[in-house]
């Protein structure tokens, strides 16, 4: 029998002889091409890093909360050196089952892969693509760092992917971002020198994952080390026709083959003589190329990390203001219907010190989004989302969305109530179930836990109905 405080000792028992099996069971060919990548001694320590635990991370939500204010909560975590806003954390259940991860006040993500959009530098007001973008990781840490200026257009080919992507945009609480499920050469066609940054977070071999995601070897034994290459390729090329002038396009990796890092980006730059290399310091845990100037790699045996390759390419040129203006359109019949809807809206934000901008609204059959500012929709790509979904409208009522609770603040709503953290009532709410009301009231109310809203109540007397989406529930 194993006690409660002798488990995290027996997993990392079992997970070092695990990790012992995983040098076994790694591809010969992949073994030797690390032996020439890094030389006889850092190979060793190469193979010794690949028995230790991979690492864990969050990234603090800086849209919601400061890193100090969630630190308080958790304890003083040691930073991820690479970004500004990263910390390593335990694996397991305390973090994605506590109530401010629900609170989208933080985002578990492995600290390699928090790298790319830091290094992309986003600034608030600029237009960005992230190109490859489920399941969100790297697309809400650039959205914090637009600080809800400017537009995001998060992108995934596959339609169920997106659909992760859509969840982690809502529960980080993000507004002015577009989510389409196309590929580049449509993208090209509607966004032809459009987008200020561009992120190719590209799909790979995944040599890096292999300590993390074992299962990787089998379809790195299936396809080959080169399968992805040609797919690399067309995407940074359409990615550069997307990009404006004085623009930055950056390309990552999760793998160690030289052709689809740094082998890849020299191809890019001989086809494409508009753009260089905007150099990376090799600091904090980044160690530099070898093999190309200017880009980085990170290793399980330098960093606290698994594998991952970065490189920050600069368009020539000035950046200029060449995306078309225009406001959202709308036909006749969707004007009317706006127009028709407007007392209900009118009536529901009336207790919100936070109001829509009704000239930027768009209707979606009964539901309500407002579209983010500029002229960012193309009527012939699919969208899975198009801005803040507002709510959905019925019998002439407003009932409010999920993703408009999370985006709002505690303080926009007139009537808000808050729970502690460690109050049974936060956890029965997440679960789905009927509140006893604090007060007496009636209306709409929005629920929080330490003042960060979770989602909507009505009160009807003495009860808050839940509202919380179901999807999102609690399972424990």
């Amino acid at each position: 029998v194993i006690s409660e405080k002798s488990l995290p000792l027996c997993k990392l028992f079992l997970y070092i002889g695990g990790a012992s099996l995983l040098i076994d069971r790694l591809p010969r060919p992949f073994l030797d091409e690390m032996r020439t990548l890094l030389g006889e001694s850092e190979y060793e320590r190469y193979l010794a890093a690949m028995e230790e635990m991979p690492l864990s991370g969050l990234r603090v939500n800086s849209l919601k909360i400061s890193n100090e204010r969630l630190l308080a909560a958790f304890g003083n975590l040691d930073p991820v050196l690479w970004t500004s806003n990263g910390f390593y954390c335990e694996t397991g259940g305390e973090y994605t089952s506590h109530p401010y991860y629900y609170a989208g006040l933080y985002y578990m993500q492995e600290p390699s892969a928090m790298s790319s959009a830091a290094l992309l530098g986003a600034e608030p007001g600029e237009h960005v693509l992230d190109l490859c973008a489920a399941p969100g990781g790297k697309s809400t840490q650039i959205a914090a760092d637009l600080r809800g200026e400017g537009f995001l257009l998060s992108n995934d080919l596959s339609a169920s992917r997106a659909r992760a992507l859509l969840k982690n945009i809502e529960l980080m609480g993000i507004g002015n971002c577009c989510i389409s499920c196309e590929d580049s050469e449509r993208l090209k066609r509607e966004y032809p020198l459009y987008f200020d940054r561009i992120l190719v977070d590209a799909p790979c071999s995944g040599e890096g994952m292999f300590r993390k995601h074992p299962a990787v070897i089998k379809a790195w034994l299936e396809h080959g080390k080169d399968f992805y290459c040609p797919v690399q390729a067309k995407l940074l090329d359409d990615a550069s026709e997307m990009l404006v002038p004085g623009g930055t396009l950056l390309y990552s990796t999760c793998t160690y083959n030289l052709n689809e890092n740094e082998k890849q980006i020299q191809a890019f730059l001989d086809r494409h003589p508009d753009f260089a290399i905007d150099p990376i310091p090799a600091k904090n845990g980044l160690s530099a190329s070898a093999f190309l100037p200017g880009t980085v790699r990170l290793f399980p045996q330098c960093a606290r990390a698994e594998g991952h390759f970065v490189a920050r390419l600069k368009k020539a040129g000035e950046r200029t203001e060449r995306r078309r203006q225009g406001g959202v359109q709308r036909g006749k019949q969707e004007e009317q219907l706006l127009r028709n809807l407007q007392p209900a809206l009118e009536e529901f934000f009336a207790r919100s010190l936070w109001k829509p901008d009704f000239s930027r609204l768009k209707l979606q059959g009964d539901y309500v989004l407002e579209i983010p500012k500029g002229d960012v929709l193309r009527p012939t790509l699919r969208y899975l989302r198009t801005g803040l979904l507002l709510g959905q409208v019925s019998h002439g009522r407003f009932k409010p969305s999920q993703a408009l609770a999370m985006y709002l603040r505690a303080e926009n709503w007139k009537d808000s109530v808050s729970f502690p953290a460690d109050d049974s009532a936060v956890r029965r709410y997440l679960r789905g179930e009927t509140v006893d009301a604090t007060e007496s009231g009636s209306g709409y109310r929005l629920l929080c836990v330490d003042g960060y809203p979770l989602g909507f109540v009505k009160q009807d007397k003495q009860r808050y109905k839940n509202l919380y989406l179901p999807g999102w529930r609690m399972q424990r």
